[in-house]
């Protein structure tokens, strides 16, 4: 999946030393936690768990992992999806010396393209830490609306105090 200047390709445990690269600096896990991993070989047991599916009590869910390239074939990052029958969750990070440089919206852009190619989705649902300026405005501009946690599916993202994002797609964004 190509954007103008990265592409989204499916992660596999070959990323990991990559991955581990681009994601081990400090500032990436200000918001989230962190870090990933503490080497490359523990962001290989990361991947090898993304790669594993969600657990036997989620059957309902499908995992889209995918690692964030330039178009040079440089790892800048990951990004992921949590498919439901008619709702995702997405989310994406990148190293921080990719950030402020349009490369967050581009990767986003390409998930959230692949997610509606699904046909199925009719929300999209994201979180953030409420100081995450930098998401909080990334998800506007790409229409995604504020939204109640009470009003929100299972999202396995969510941690309390988190802002709870949607966007709607298909029918239920242009309702006849």
């Amino acid at each position: 999946m190509a954007g103008d200047r990265l592409d989204l390709a499916p992660v596999t445990v070959d990323d990991a030393s990559a991955l581990f690269d681009a994601l081990d600096q400090p500032e990436v896990g200000t918001y989230i936690g962190g870090p990933y991993a503490e080497s490359a070989e523990g962001m290989g047991t990361v991947i090898a768990r993304w790669l594993s599916g969600p657990p036997a009590d989620r059957p309902g869910e499908t995992w889209l992992n995918f690692v964030v390239r330039l178009a040079d074939g440089t790892v800048i990052g990951h990004a992921q999806a949590t498919v439901h029958d008619d709702w995702a969750e997405v989310a994406w990070v990148l190293g921080s010396a990719w950030w402020g440089q349009g490369y967050g919206s581009e990767a986003a852009e390409v998930l959230l393209n692949h997610v509606a190619a699904l046909d199925v989705i009719e929300q999209v649902w994201a979180t953030v830490h409420p100081d995450n300026v930098r998401c909080k405005t990334l998800l506007a501009r790409l229409t995604f609306v504020t939204a109640d946690i009470d009003d929100a599916p299972d999202l396995g993202s969510y941690d309390p105090g988190d802002d709870v994002y949607v966007r709607l797609t298909g029918a239920t964004a242009h309702p006849s």
